[in-house]
């Protein structure tokens, strides 16, 4: 996607600040987006969020199901188009330079540390223990405040991982093994009654991501997902429902995959297809000379990431940025590349999401 029309849509940081604001009935947040809720009024009180992972716009535009039929606008995601990236910014409401989570891979320069930001493997507690992540307030912690009576709705054994633990402080987690279990939960009152419920739904992206989209594989979840979406929004009567996703997909074939070699002096982290890299620039140009791709200027990375202000962010901010080309992935040391679907990138079907609405 064009960067200028990126920088200039709404995204996916203006869509739950905007949904906050309309819960709590005042502007909690402040914003200039020029996002606009279609089938929203003042009068419904009651509110369902849903993310559903992996599910892009240019993904899903050629179905015709109730998500396509529903579908109000197009927004985009963050950058780079990322599963914790767009997590951060939703339950932070905060852009990723604000709340720190600006890649798939964090880069901790004063301890020298590669991070993976989805599974925080062998740095469990660094979310905690960090005071300029720990101190940052969620839209749970808001919520509480306002006194609104909300659910947090997700798969059970993402319940207590490092970066739930995180991004859901303040919140009560419903937890989920299957499709059949989750409608079940719908049907409870307190599910019911509640004025806000978020559910978070990543078995689409998974599809995506092993098989491909347009797979039949992928095809199965996203009617699967299809039909639990008409049940519940038949039977909340009175309730808003928006749905969105956090990126979507593009298909990388074999031939696309590129092995980069480099040593320690080097630091490569960030995403396969936003490429995050500390060093030498002549050596790192070396590295990079053969795969398809551009480096980003200094005032591109800014307008993209934001401007790290403080020692802080400063910490994990990269020195340079390369960007794949379409349809092409690198794989670094720390990462294979044995899947068939990737995001992270600035195509359209990467950060294009859906805004979808439905009143029950």
């Amino acid at each position: 996607m064009d960067k200028k029309k990126f920088l200039n849509s709404p995204n996916i940081t203006d869509l739950i600040k905007t949904i906050v604001n309309k819960l709590c009935s005042e502007e909690v947040f402040k914003s200039d987006s020029k996002l606009l809720l279609k089938k929203y009024e003042s009068s419904m009180k009651k509110i369902n969020f849903i993310l559903v992972d992996g599910l892009g716009s240019k993904n899903i535009e050629n179905l015709d199901n109730i998500l396509t039929q529903n579908q109000t606008d197009e927004i985009v995601s963050t950058f780079p188009s990322s599963t914790s990236v767009a997590l951060g910014s939703v339950n932070l409401g905060s852009d990723p330079i604000e709340n720190g989570l600006i890649g798939y891979y964090h880069f901790d320069k004063s301890e020298n540390k590669l991070i993976n930001t989805l599974n925080w493997r062998g740095s469990e507690n660094y979310l905690q223990d960090k005071k300029f992540f720990s101190n940052q307030k969620t839209i749970w912690n808001i919520l509480n405040e306002k006194n609104i009576v909300f659910n947090v709705i997700q798969p059970k054994d993402l319940i207590n991982t490092s970066l739930s633990k995180h991004l859901y402080r303040g919140a009560n987690q419903i937890g989920y093994e299957s499709l059949d279990e989750l409608g079940e939960i719908f049907t409870l009152s307190n599910i019911l009654d509640n004025q806000f419920n978020f559910l978070y739904y990543p078995v689409i992206d998974v599809a995506a991501h092993v098989y491909g989209t347009n797979s039949e594989e992928w095809l199965i979840e996203v009617k699967k997902f299809s039909e639990f979406l008409s049940e519940i929004t038949k039977s909340d009567e009175g309730r808003y429902t928006c749905l969105t996703a956090d990126h979507g997909v593009i298909n990388v074939d074999d031939e696309n995959r590129h092995k980069i070699i480099y040593d320690d002096s080097v630091k490569i982290y960030g995403d396969q297809r936003s490429v995050y890299i500390n060093g030498d620039m002549k050596k790192i140009k070396n590295i990079f000379k053969n795969i398809p791709g551009h480096f980003l200027e200094k005032q591109e990375i800014e307008s993209l990431i934001g401007l790290p202000n403080d020692d802080e962010r400063n910490n994990f901010f990269p020195e340079h940025v390369f960007l794949l080309d379409d349809g092409h992935i690198i794989f670094p040391n720390h990462l294979s590349a044995n899947l068939r679907g990737y995001h992270g990138g600035l195509s359209p079907k990467e950060v294009a999401i859906p805004l979808i609405e439905i009143v029950s």
